[in-house]
């Protein structure tokens, strides 16, 4: 490969790997899947076909990827309960780690993997695409502008909706809905990209505490299928969402201050991966006798030169690349992953503890 050139290993064949080893294809700085391991070799080999991967090696194991000198960093699809083992292992041999979320299943196991990959000096990175897009930058600026005349204000409340219908195979037999493969269920799923948007709309500042909604919805194995909840910060600013796998599609995000709002209903995927939206709302108020509503709004429209999705994996393997360099791990994106993750397990401890207030311990 060109000096320039980023190899990543993908362990496992599940079909979010398909999405991402589509993404990686797209890049423009030199990414390039590499390596496919899967615990069947015929697996991998149909996985590279499928994605056009012609390039990659395919291989029979996991571990035969980490001991392939061409990978540079992993991409880790497997079930969360297996999250520690393969970043322990990946770690070990000085590959970088982009990690599904959620990145683990209690907040402790989240903690020694930050911990193993600080040590071992590699970049650790979450999959959550929409936080690398270019619509969020523009969205950020929009919330960044709150104190001008025309702005929003303080930041008061965030609502999120991230939901889906499973069908009965889904609902039956994905692991999403598994005890022993990830236990957090809708949670760990949807709720993570809601919880991550509440946090990205403060500034990742840490939240006090957590109050999961009456109701959570569970399966006969524990797993959550349904849930909402409630997360505070000071001064009575606050954050609503619910997730589950038991109602349509919807995406719906909502910043609110004092003025006015920031609002889209795709935030998670987009209608388009080449062009994308959101509303401002400012000047809110009721024509005379309350018969209308005299709300300001503005479509802003975002041109994507590239799918989210390629954006991560470009962010990913050029934080990887500056270590590689004799840089250091880009903090940033371990930490917001922590910070996510212990509000995904408060939330789980208040819902399981009859919807009681969780303090959270930072």
């Amino acid at each position: 490969m060109a000096e320039s050139s980023f190899g990543i290993g993908i362990l496992g064949a599940a079909s979010i790997a398909k999405k991402n080893a589509r993404a990686i294809a797209k890049c423009r700085n030199g990414t390039v899947v590499v390596a496919v391991g899967s615990r069947a070799l015929d697996k991998a080999q149909a996985f590279i076909q499928e994605t056009g991967a012609s390039s990659a090696k395919a291989y029979g194991s996991y571990e035969e990827v980490l001991n392939d000198s061409a990978v540079h960093g992993v991409y880790i699809p497997l079930p969360t309960s297996l999250h520690l083992e393969w970043v322990k292992k990946a770690a070990a041999k000085g590959k970088h780690i982009l990690l599904e979320k959620p990145i683990a299943t209690t907040a402790e196991i989240t903690d020694e993997i930050i911990s193993i990959c600080e040590k071992a000096n590699v970049q650790l990175m979450d999959g959550t695409m929409w936080s690398h897009s270019d619509r969020a930058e523009r969205m950020q600026e929009a919330i960044a502008a709150r104190l001008d005349p025309a702005g929003m204000g303080p930041l008061k409340a965030v609502t999120c909706t991230f939901c889906v219908a499973g069908d009965a195979e889904f609902l039956a037999n994905d692991i999403r809905v598994k005890k022993g493969l990830d236990g957090l269920g809708c949670l760990g799923d949807m709720g993570w990209y809601c919880v991550r948007a509440a946090l990205w709309a403060y500034g990742f500042e840490k939240p006090v505490s957590v109050s999961a909604h009456a109701g959570p919805l569970y399966n006969n194995e524990g797993v959550l299928l349904h849930v909402g909840a409630t997360i505070i910060w000071s001064d009575g600013r606050r954050a609503n969402f619910q997730c589950g796998f038991d109602q349509a599609l919807t995406q719906y995000l909502e910043v609110a201050g004092t003025h006015g709002t920031v609002r889209l209903d795709d935030f998670v995927i987009p209608y388009r991966p080449d062009k994308a939206s959101f509303l401002v709302t400012n000047n809110h108020g009721f024509t005379d006798l309350d018969l209308a509503v005299k709300t300001e709004t503005e479509e802003r429209v975002v041109s994507l030169d590239v799918p989210q999705e390629v954006r991560m994996w470009e962010d990913f393997a050029d934080c990887s690349k500056a270590i590689q360099d004799e840089g250091k791990p880009e903090k940033h994106w371990p930490t917001i992953a922590m910070i996510t993750q212990k509000v995904v397990c408060a939330v789980e401890q208040s819902a399981s503890d009859g919807c009681k207030t969780k303090k959270i311990q930072w």
